[in-house]
């Protein structure tokens, strides 16, 4: 089959990766004109390590791995540790999980996608319109290609999403809260594991492997109406959120915010879909089954997703009528019980108040001590 992903992430590039092995015709593109770097360090967990051991990758995964296991250290605003906590096995019950830097992991499976995918870097998709034998998409170049198949894997603001299946507002559930990222924080250069300092209904992340560190302000509002495109008011946002913190590094943080020419800001939520396909086209990773930034499943959910489309569809011949139902059947139990996930993550990095705060880091001992 002529199959387009748009998306080249890791649900878009993972996607090209198991579509080319079996023997389509793949071309990816991206709206970025180049491939995305920055971002927090990610996990590979649970069923996503054996699809990573499927694709070959598996091996130089666990070598790129963050030299250091995860561990969360909640802080006072002097910054001396309340509590700890192991996500791998308080959280997960999977200690056999691998964490990486995005751009690792991004790099490897680029790497790993078979000779004959094309990538057309600084494209993306401007109209679809489904054909009796197949679907026409029109590129923001004005080019159009007809194909068997239309793969979204853009993301939680999936385009594909909006023009085949509706407006974002039906399928996004805003969970309560906003997430600013500084990519490359020096405020926490050197620190290794996840630090974190709360104030009520707030919090401040330093995430680092001992060499980089990346910032996570993250805050509890209702929704904001803002520019998407207009990172200068987001970032205005998040240092509105902080700037009267003197706790911990708060101070340090917030004024790298205005200085990093990477800031990554968005609301925090969960897509909620009853399907991921509609006609020729389909849904895979976020764009289809976000769980949230709490949920620290996105991508796994993404290289699960992938590989399950492949599967239904050799499994069904390419018979589309019969592969991607059979994709969603498959992937439902592990995208719920991934959303559920994300309440618990809430709970722990975002008390809503004093109280919750002291009671969090009690449990968190009490459990220490078991």
């Amino acid at each position: 089959m002529k199959i387009l992903v748009s998306g080249a992430s890791i649900a878009g590039l993972s996607t090209a990766y198991w579509l080319v092995r079996s023997g389509h015709d793949v071309t990816v593109v991206e709206n970025s004109a180049d491939p995305r770097r920055g971002g927090v360090a990610v996990d590979v967990r649970g069923e996503a390590l054996e699809v990573a051991r499927e694709m070959g990758v598996l091996d130089e995964v666990t070598r790129n791995r963050v030299p250091t296991e995860d561990i969360y250290y909640f802080l006072d605003a002097a910054g001396r540790v309340e509590a700890q906590f192991t996500p791998s096995t308080q959280f997960y019950d999977s200690p056999g999980d691998i964490e990486i830097s995005r751009d690792s992991l991004s790099d490897i499976l680029r790497a790993a996608v078979p000779p004959g995918a094309r990538f057309r870097y600084g494209e993306s998709v401007a109209a679809v319109r489904e054909l009796a034998d197949g679907v026409e998409v029109r590129l923001t170049d004005g080019t159009t290609q007809r194909v068997d198949l239309l793969v979204g894997a853009d993301g939680m603001h999936s385009n594909v999403r909006r023009l085949v299946f509706g407006p974002e507002q039906r399928f996004v559930r805003h969970l309560g809260l906003y997430v600013g990222i500084v990519k490359r924080s020096a405020a926490g250069a050197g620190l290794a594991g996840s630090h974190v300092y709360n104030i009520p209904g707030r919090m401040v992340m330093l995430r680092g492997d001992g060499v980089d560190c990346s910032a996570v302000l993250g805050f509890r509002s209702a929704w904001l109406d803002y520019d998407f495109r207009d990172v200068a008011a987001q970032q205005e946002i998040v240092t509105d959120a902080f700037r009267a913190e003197p706790g911990w590094r708060v101070p340090e943080v917030v004024d790298e915010i205005g200085r990093d020419a990477h800031f990554y800001f968005d609301s925090v939520g969960q897509v909620r879909m009853d399907g991921w396909s509609e006609g020729r086209t389909v849904l895979v990773g976020d764009a289809g089954y976000c769980a949230s930034f709490f949920s620290g499943m996105g991508t796994s959910l993404a290289m699960i997703g992938a590989a399950s489309l492949a599967r239904e569809l050799a499994a069904a011949g390419d018979d589309l009528s019969v592969a991607l139902p059979g994709y969603d059947r498959a992937m439902r139990p592990v995208v719920d019980e991934a959303h559920e996930m994300a309440n618990g993550g809430a709970d722990i990095l975002f008390p809503v108040t004093a109280e919750d705060i002291e009671e969090r880091n009690a449990r968190l001992r009490e459990a220490a001590r078991a």
